[in-house]
C-alpha cells in the first residue's frame, strides 16, 4: 500500500480512549467487557459497535497476531499521555478477543502480578480500551489497546463485574452457555459456532424422531400379521418417503402372518432384517439421549448393541432347540 493510500485510509479514522468497564467487583476479572453493543454515548464522542463493527475489530485484532497491550493511564499512546520516565509499563495483555450478539466486543486478559495487586486492592476501577473509529459512520472498526485508569469516558456505563452488573450479563448469556453444555462443546466456543452445532443437533433430533415414526408403523403392519421380515425394509422406505400410500397399503393388505407372530420361519434375510432394526434402534437411542455422546462414539454403541442382539439370538435358539429335544 502506498502512503498516500495508507493516509487515505486513516484520515476516515479516529483513535478515541473510553471506559469499558467498572474493575470493582470481587476478585480480578479474566474476561472483560471492551466495548458494549449498540450505540455508544462517550464524553470522546459517540460511536456504533454492530455486526461489521465487530467483525472488522476481530479480524484487525486477528491481522496483528500479536496479544494487543494494556498498559496504565494509556501511556503507549505518548504525548499528553506519556509518564515522566517516558515507560509505559504493562499491566496485561488481551490475549483472546470475541463478540457477542447484543452484548458487546469481550477480551480474555492475562494480569501482570502488579496489576492483579492493584486490582485487588481497587487502586484501579476501570479499563479503558483504544478504538479506532471510522469518521464516516461513527463505527468501532479496531481495538488499538487499553489502560488500567481512573478517568472513565463512556457515559452512564454500567460495571460489568460487580454483582448487579454480573448477573445481568449472566442471565443473557446463561442460554448459550447451556447451549455449549448440552453440546459438550468449550467454553470458549464462538456464538456462531455453537449455534451451528445447535442446528446441526436440530436436524439430528427431526432425524431420529422420524426413524422412530417409522419404526412404530412398521412394527404396526407387523404385529398387524401383514408385513414379514422380508418386507420391513421395502415398508421402512414407504413409511419415510409416502406415509399416506403406506396407510393405503396397511388398510388393503391382507394377514399373511398370525397377528402378533412377526417372526416368519428363519433365513439368512431374516437375520440380516433383524440386525437392521437392531441397528435402528441403537442409532436412535443413541440420537435421542446427549449424555451417551460423553460417554462413547455411536458406531461403538451400535456395533455392542449388535453384539448384545446377537448374544440374545443366540441364547433364544439354544432355548427353542432344548425345548424340542
Amino acid at each position: 500500500m502506498t502512503r498516500r493510500k495508507q493516509n487515505e485510509k486513516y484520515e476516515d479514522r479516529e483513535v478515541s480512549a473510553f471506559r469499558s468497564t467498572d474493575l470493582t467487583g470481587e476478585g480480578v476479572p479474566a474476561r472483560v467487557l471492551l466495548a458494549p453493543w449498540g450505540d455508544v454515548e462517550s464524553s470522546n464522542g459517540s460511536f456504533v459497535v454492530d455486526d461489521e463493527s465487530a467483525r472488522l475489530a476481530l479480524d484487525a485484532f486477528d491481522d496483528h497476531a500479536t496479544d494487543l497491550p494494556i498498559d496504565y493511564e494509556h501511556q503507549t499512546l505518548g504525548g499528553t499521555y506519556a509518564a515522566p520516565s517516558g515507560k509505559a509499563p504493562a499491566a496485561g495483555w488481551v490475549k483472546r478477543m470475541f463478540a457477542e450478539t447484543g452484548i458487546g466486543l469481550l477480551a480474555e486478559i492475562e494480569w501482570t502480578e502488579q496489576a492483579e495487586e492493584l486490582l485487588a486492592s481497587k487502586e484501579y476501577r476501570y479499563l479503558s480500551p483504544v478504538a479506532i473509529i471510522r469518521k464516516s459512520d461513527r463505527k468501532l472498526v479496531a481495538i488499538h489497546s487499553a489502560a488500567l485508569t481512573n478517568k472513565p469516558a463512556i457515559v452512564g456505563m454500567q460495571p460489568i463485574v460487580n454483582r448487579e452488573q454480573s448477573h445481568h450479563i449472566a442471565v443473557q448469556m446463561a442460554p448459550l452457555q447451556e447451549l455449549r453444555k448440552e453440546l459438550c462443546l468449550s467454553e470458549n466456543t464462538d456464538a456462531e459456532e455453537v449455534l451451528a452445532a445447535a442446528g446441526r443437533r436440530l436436524t439430528e433430533l427431526r432425524e431420529d424422531s422420524k426413524m422412530r415414526r417409522v419404526q412404530a408403523r412398521v412394527e404396526e403392519a407387523a404385529c398387524a400379521g401383514k408385513l414379514v421380515e422380508a418386507q420391513r425394509a421395502w415398508a421402512e422406505a414407504l413409511v419415510a418417503q409416502e406415509e399416506e400410500l403406506f396407510d393405503e397399503w396397511l388398510r388393503t393388505a391382507p394377514v399373511v402372518v398370525v397377528p402378533g407372530a412377526t417372526r416368519p420361519p428363519g433365513g439368512a434375510g431374516l437375520t440380516q432384517g433383524r440386525e437392521q432394526s437392531a441397528t435402528n434402534r441403537a442409532r436412535a437411542e443413541f440420537r435421542s439421549n446427549p449424555l451417551l455422546a460423553r460417554l462413547t462414539t455411536e458406531s461403538a454403541f451400535v456395533s455392542d448393541a449388535l453384539r448384545s442382539h446377537a448374544l440374545r439370538s443366540t441364547t433364544t435358539s439354544r432355548k427353542a432347540g432344548n425345548h424340542q429335544n
